[in-house]
C-alpha cells in the first residue's frame, strides 16, 4: 500500500484553531506559544501573526491582553467540522433523487469563492452550467440544508432545491463526478496510519505524541468533515465508516494527551 498523501496544511492558523478547539472553553495565552513553537518547529513570530490575523477576522476574541478565546463564529465552525461523529445520511437504499444549487452569473470573486467553499463542505459538484449537485441522501431536508449552507457563506441569491426524474444519461454522468476510488484508497491508507499510531502512543515520547496526534487527528477530521457522504450506489465500500470508527478512539486518545499537557501549563 502506498503512503498516504496529506491534504490539510498544518499552518500556524490551523494549529492554533485546532489546539483552541481542544482546550475550549479555556483560553489560549500568548505566553504558551513557545511550547507550540517547539512542538511544531514553527517560529513564535509566525504564531503571533496568525493570532493577530485570526482575531482581525473575527475567529478569536481578544478581550484581555495576551489571552485568546474562540469567538462564537469559530465555535460554530468548530462544532460543524465535528459533525462526523454522528451519521449524516439516510439509512437504506438511495431513491435516486438529487439536490441542486443554482448560482447566478455575475457574483464577485470573493462572494463566489465563499459559496463554492460552502458547497464543497457538503460534497456538491458542478453538474451543469451554474448548477451544483449532490445525491439527495442527507438527513437534512432541503430547506434546512440551504440554511446551513448560507450560514457557511453561500451567497444570498442562490437557490437550493430537490431534483427528481433526471434524464438517465445525465444522472449516469453525475454519478461519476466524485473520485470514489481515490477517496476509498486514501481513507484506507489514513486508517492504517491512525491504527499504527494508536497502538504505539503509550511508547511514544511526549513531544512526538503531541505532534503526531495533532497532525494525524486534524487530517482525519478534515477528511471526515468534508467527505461527500455518497450513497452506496455511487460509492460502494465501507472505508469512510471504518475511518470514522477508528478516529473516534484516536480522537479521544489524542485529546487526553493534549489536555494533560495544556493542564500542566495552566491552560485548563
Amino acid at each position: 500500500m502506498s503512503e498516504y498523501q496529506f491534504q490539510r496544511e498544518l499552518s500556524p492558523r490551523n494549529i492554533i484553531l485546532d489546539l483552541m478547539g481542544v482546550s475550549h472553553p479555556q483560553p489560549l495565552e500568548a505566553g504558551y506559544l513557545s511550547l507550540i513553537s517547539d512542538i511544531f518547529n514553527i517560529p513564535v513570530n509566525n504564531l503571533r501573526v496568525a493570532l493577530t490575523r485570526l482575531s482581525a477576522k473575527g475567529m478569536l476574541d481578544n478581550t484581555q491582553r495576551g489571552v485568546y478565546r474562540l469567538s462564537p463564529k469559530a465555535m460554530a465552525r468548530n462544532e460543524f467540522a465535528r459533525r462526523w461523529k454522528q451519521s449524516q445520511c439516510v439509512a437504506g437504499e438511495w431513491d435516486g433523487s438529487w439536490i441542486g444549487c443554482h448560482l447566478s452569473k455575475g457574483a464577485n470573486r470573493s462572494v463566489r469563492a465563499k459559496s463554492l467553499n460552502a458547497l464543497s463542505w457538503f460534497g456538491f459538484k458542478p453538474g451543469l452550467d451554474h448548477l451544483w449537485v449532490r445525491p439527495n441522501n442527507l438527513l437534512q431536508d432541503v430547506s434546512s440544508l440551504q440554511a446551513v449552507l448560507k450560514d457557511l457563506g453561500l451567497e444570498s441569491q442562490s437557490h437550493v432545491f430537490s431534483l427528481n426524474d433526471i434524464e438517465p444519461t445525465l444522472a449516469k454522468h453525475w454519478k461519476t463526478l466524485w473520485p470514489v476510488d481515490a477517496l476509498n484508497q486514501s481513507y484506507s491508507e489514513l486508517n492504517q496510519q491512525l491504527l499504527g499510531s494508536y497502538q504505539q502512543l503509550d511508547k511514544t515520547p511526549l513531544k512526538a505524541s503531541l505532534l503526531e496526534t495533532c497532525v494525524l487527528g486534524s487530517e482525519a477530521i478534515h477528511c471526515l468533515a468534508t467527505d461527500p457522504q455518497l450513497p452506496l450506489e455511487i460509492r460502494p465500500g465501507q472505508e469512510y465508516e471504518t475511518l470514522r470508527k477508528t478516529m473516534i478512539d484516536y480522537d479521544l486518545a489524542g485529546r487526553k494527551i493534549w489536555l494533560k499537557q495544556l493542564s500542566s501549563l495552566g491552560i485548563s
